[in-house]
């Protein structure tokens, strides 16, 4: 199971376990529409300055790596 997968929940100041698109939930709600943001694999999620009681990350899209197209797919493509 890749990390994340189950709904697993990160707070501010942990590491991204897996690059994709996180669903932020503020401990004080003061954005109208819900957040979602891109974190990559390694960096830390950050604090939010109006939340006393922290952000919380779940992983709702995880990256997927494609491989890029040849100059040959390309120009078969076009």
């Amino acid at each position: 199971m890749k990390c994340g997968s189950s709904g697993e929940v990160f707070k501010s100041g942990d590491r991204v376990p897996a690059s994709g698109a996180y669903l932020i939930l503020h401990s004080i709600p003061h954005s109208p529409d819900t957040q979602r943001e891109l974190y990559f694999e390694g960096s830390r999620f950050p604090e939010c300055r109006s939340c006393p009681g922290g952000v919380l990350y779940r992983l709702e899209s995880p990256y997927v790596a494609m491989p890029a197209p040849s100059i040959a797919e390309l120009a078969v493509a076009g």
